[in-house]
């Protein structure tokens, strides 16, 4: 209810669309309502609240059903592309949302540490991470399409090569805390991004997780130790670990990190009418030749008795 709260007060940072549910007369369904947040400037949604929750003595599946059918049903007037859910690895809730359309892209397992990450010999390692600016935007494009798979990269509305900033750029709220790159020799070899929240940090990154060598990704949790013991980021320290980012768990593992949740992210493309000119050639029909209209009268036949006939003698005369 907080959530819903903060959509009307002036203080407000989050503005989310809600939707309420009442029906009377129904055994399953009751009432409950939906949040959705509109995801910065891309034409992106995130859900933010489902209630009331399944477990609840209220709750049904049937009234996700009809929140979720509607918002789908009002996308398309809102601007919405695509419906982004984070959703717990849980049957049920998987399968709720399976029912209206939505599809699963990525699975991801949420790590905690409750203290900043210590980094053996990080006291001798200078911090060379910087705040993203405008000129790092080409790069970060480069670096997401080099380490994100494709299916991800659609899910997220990338257009592949065509895509001139990444979509982790794109759909930054304000309020999402600040990007850091890492560059060697002039080159962008990481990036990740810290958000503050009022019970602990969330951390994202952007490395090749799946390259033999892992001295990139461990040079970018070195850089993350640095920057979270300088601003006094608040712990615990979250992390989403996503199912492509193959052997990352034993870095985390060896950071002080363990295993907190699993989740799975799904998405609702919306499907929307869309009006557009096309050329089409004009049908050519074949013409005959001209008829000219006539009348039409049987041939005249002359009629006469049958005469016998006599032999005529050549020697007389007639």
């Amino acid at each position: 209810m907080s959530i819903a709260l903060s959509t009307v007060l002036p203080w407000a940072t989050t503005k989310a669309l809600t939707y309420v549910l009442r029906q009377d007369g129904h055994g399953l369904v009751h009432e409950g309502f939906l949040q959705v947040r509109r995801n910065g400037a891309a034409r992106d949604a995130d859900i933010l609240c489902l209630a009331p929750s399944l477990d609840a003595p209220s709750g049904h599946p049937a009234i996700w059903n009809k929140l979720l059918s509607y918002l789908i049903h009002e996308a398309g007037a809102l601007g919405f592309e695509r419906i982004y859910a984070d959703v717990p690895d849980q049957p049920l809730l998987v399968n709720t949302f399976a029912a209206v359309g939505f599809e699963s892209f990525c699975h991801q397992t949420i790590w905690r540490s409750f203290e900043p990450p210590v980094i053996p010999g990080a006291q001798h390692v200078s911090l060379v991470a910087s705040p993203r600016s405008m000129a790092d935007d080409w790069d970060l494009a480069r670096l997401y399409l080099r380490t994100v798979p494709e299916h991800i990269r659609i899910a997220e509305g990338a257009n592949g090569e065509r895509s001139s900033t990444a979509p982790l750029i794109e759909n930054l709220h304000p309020e999402q805390g600040v990007i850091y790159v890492i560059r060697s020799s002039g080159e962008l070899t990481g990036a990740f991004q810290l958000q503050r929240g009022p019970r602990g940090s969330w951390l994202r990154i952007w490395g090749d997780a799946l390259q033999p060598d892992s001295r990139d990704l461990r040079m970018v949790f070195t850089q993350v130790a640095l920057v979270v013991a300088e601003g006094q980021w608040p712990t615990p320290l979250y992390f989403a670990s996503s199912d492509f980012q193959g052997g990352i768990g034993v870095i985390l593992d060896e950071l002080g990190f363990a295993p907190f949740c699993d989740r799975v992210r799904m998405v609702k493309h919306v499907v929307r009418w869309v009006r557009e000119s096309i050329s089409s050639s004009a049908t050519v029909v074949e013409t005959g030749s001209e008829i000219v209209p006539t009348t039409f009268a049987p041939p005249k036949t002359t009629t006469s008795p049958i005469r016998s006939s006599t032999p005529v003698d050549s020697g007389r005369s007639v």
